[in-house]
């Protein structure tokens, strides 16, 4: 009956009105609450079929709820790092599981309130915990299951996201890398004077390390030589210039630092041979094995003191004048060795023991001081592989000397070298060159042997050793007759180098820093630092170590006043700085709008330690909604794809902020004016019909 059917239509009204007046009081009372979308209730008729064209029969109203998911809440301003915005489309990944497993689901929020909790998770205020690719220290996403190597950012997996945990992130040191001197050195300096920098760097594990860099004028005009001493607790530092690929080694200094006094029977091995502690003469020697004395000495500094005397009377290569291992100046209980230009120089300190049998070095692992180039060296070699023929001739520095079987043949015996024997022509040879070169003294021109063969005693003198000009200007050295045909090698490395003998070998020492008259650099020769052996456990800066470099030392640029200068003068030190940094703790996160989160520490440094995904839907409006302002993904709504923030359809990332509920108040109150009249009308159609209703009833009585 109709006034029935109006009956249902008006208590459907009320019906509707309720769930409208429903989602205004929700609405109104998540006003504050993040990432809130506001409820929209629209309306859709009810229609009964009619069977008479003259009679109506009454439908009603019903209401149909929804939630502007997709609808952009301002950004409101926090004072939280932790807090987040999304600026555009997508969703926040959390789970309800701080350590999610395949029981615990994946939801989806715009809540961005997330905090730090006591154990370190973030998550927001409804106890949702924000989730996120992990990444290495480049930024770059790596899986969180370890047991995988390729990340998939497709899918939402626990082998792929966990939840952020900031208390995981640890301390962090950066090794120095880059290591920057400004400074004036005198031009009026004498050769030979020294002006030192002293500098602090960092290992791998943010120990300060300390070295000094020093200038030392050469005799040549406007040169400098750069030296540099191998750090305390470090084996082997050496200098390279920029020559590519394959550097040139400028200068390699090694180092035993001696911490005790060594037992009888230590042993060192220094290039072949083993120096044996001994004080009582019971070791057989051998071409291979020597005697270190040690009796009578009562302190670590005598012990290295006769280590040094007994390599340079034993092994050719360090002969004193050579200046290839001595006794650190300032420290009477450190060795020094310096490769120079003859050839690597191997230390093996691994049976050097003390009393307590532990090692009586710092330095306990086997170690390799390079070689100096030959560009850089001070001296060059000429090894002598035959006995010169008569009327071979050698010109040094524009003077001829003729080799000849009688010396007295001639009135200048002095240019005449006897040639009965190798060992009496080099003598000869060596005599000659001091007597007649005022350029060459004892101390510029010497013998050596060029290996380990001892004859009588004695070593077996074949190589001849000439030094650069004091001037540094350059000077050649030719041969004629045999020696231009295989009777003399050029060493570099002990290795014989291809040099055409009868054009001349040119003999001079590039130097690390030349400047031009002006006092502006016009070049630099050495580039960066090799520093191996470290004692403490950090990794050698010698570029095999992922992320650990050589130490770039930067001395300026060539024809620019930024670095080293050579102006009159004092010496003046402008500026010393390097880009590492000791052990720091964490300080706090910065996160980028592309979602990469950055760990900071109170040491300056950075580090990247998580990659926030934002997931996309096609239909946002069909998301199901649930408790604590999250959503899940349903049929309607399709599945979620993760995309970087700020690319693609994905918002961009805003910290420090807040998405705003979406809820207008003063629409929200006119709304419910109109619902509250909607209802009032709708109950006058129930009181109204419910009149008719009791009129009809009347007409039966």
């Amino acid at each position: 009956m109709t006034l029935f059917g109006a009956l249902s239509s008006g208590v459907s009204g009320l019906s509707a009105q309720s769930s409208a007046i429903g989602a205004i009081s929700d609405n109104i009372t998540n006003l504050s609450t993040i990432g809130y979308k506001s409820t929209q209730v629209d309306f859709q008729t009810l229609v009964t079929k009619q069977t008479s064209a003259t009679f109506f029969s009454a439908g009603g109203v019903q209401s149909r709820p929804r939630q502007d998911t997709g609808t952009q809440g301002l950004l409101a301003s926090s004072t939280s790092a932790t807090d987040i915005a999304l600026a555009g489309s997508g969703f926040f990944v959390v789970n309800e599981a701080a350590t999610a497993t395949i029981s615990d689901e994946y939801l989806f929020t715009r809540a961005g309130s997330f905090f730090q909790d006591n154990e370190g998770y973030l998550r927001n205020t409804a106890g949702y915990f924000l989730q996120a690719w992990p990444t290495d220290p480049s930024g770059v996403v790596v899986p969180s299951n370890t047991d995988l190597t390729i990340p998939n950012q497709n899918v939402i997996s626990t082998d792929f996201l966990e939840s952020v945990n900031l208390s995981r992130v640890g301390g962090t040191a950066k090794a120095t890398s880059n290591i920057s001197i400004g400074a004036n050195l005198p031009s009026n300096d004498a050769a030979g004077t020294a002006r030192r920098t002293d500098v602090q760097f960092f290992d791998t594990l943010g120990n300060a390390v300390f070295l000094s860099v020093d200038a030392v004028k050469s005799n040549a005009d406007n040169n400098w030589d750069i030296v540099v001493e191998p750090p305390s607790g470090t084996a082997v530092l050496t200098l390279e210039d920029a020559t590519s690929p394959i550097p040139l080694v400028y200068d390699s200094i090694g180092q035993l630092e001696f911490i005790a006094r060594p037992v009888e029977g230590a042993t060192v091995v220094i290039d072949g041979i083993s120096y044996v502690v001994d004080t009582d003469a019971s070791v057989t020697e051998s071409a291979t094995v020597q005697r270190w004395e040690t009796a009578g000495n009562t302190a670590i500094g005598d012990d290295v003191a006769d280590l040094v005397a007994a390599v340079i009377v034993q092994d050719s290569d360090f002969e004193a004048v050579g200046a290839r291992i001595v006794v650190k100046t300032d420290e009477p209980s450190t060795v020094l060795f310096k490769a120079k230009g003859v050839d690597d120089i191997v230390v093996d300190p691994a049976t050097l023991l003390d009393a307590n049998g532990v090692g009586a070095a710092k330095q306990t692992a086997s170690f390799t001081v390079k070689q100096q180039a030959a560009k850089f060296a001070d001296e060059t070699e000429f090894h002598f592989t035959t006995v010169p023929d008569d009327a071979d001739t050698i010109t040094i520095n524009g003077i001829t000397y003729c080799f000849e079987q009688d010396e007295g043949s001639s009135s200048d015996n002095d240019l005449l070298i006897r040639r009965d024997s190798l060992i009496n022509a080099l003598t000869d040879l060596e005599a000659s060159i001091i007597a007649n070169d005022p350029e060459f003294t004892a101390a510029k021109v010497r013998l050596r042997a060029s290996n380990l063969t001892i004859a009588g005693g004695a070593f077996v003198n074949d190589t001849l050793v000439l030094s650069s000009k004091s001037d540094g200007t350059a000077y050649t050295v030719e041969f004629t007759g045999s020696l231009v045909s295989g009777g003399v090698d050029i060493l570099e490395n002990t290795k014989k180098v291809p040099v055409d003998l009868a054009s001349g070998v040119a003999v001079n020492t590039d130097y690390a820093v030349v400047f031009n008259a002006d006092g502006i650099p016009s070049a630099f020769n050495v580039n960066t630092m090799e520093i191996i052996g470290y004692t403490n456990g950090a990794n050698d800066m010698s570029g095999s170590a992922p992320g650990v470099d050589k130490i770039t030392l930067n001395l300026g640029t060539v024809k620019e006043a930024n670095g080293l200068t050579q102006f009159g003068g004092s010496f003046t030190p402008v500026f010393i700085s390097q880009n590492g940094s000791q052990f720091g703790t964490f300080a706090g996160v910065s996160i980028t709008e592309e979602g990469l989160v950055t760990a900071l520490f109170d040491n300056g440094e950075t580090r990247p330690v998580f990659q926030i995904p934002v997931a996309t839907f096609v239909n946002v409006n069909q998301l199901g909604s649930r408790s604590g302002n999250v959503w899940n993904a349903t049929q309607q709504s399709g599945d979620p794809t993760l995309r970087i923030a700020a690319s693609g359809s994905a918002g961009s990332i805003s910290q420090t902020t807040l998405e705003q509920s979406t809820v207008d108040i003063g629409q929200e109150f006119t709304k419910m004016i109109v619902v509250q009249r909607a209802f009032s009308a709708a109950s006058k159609i129930i009181t109204t019909a419910d009149e008719m209703l009791e009129e009809l009833l009347r007409t039966k009585r």
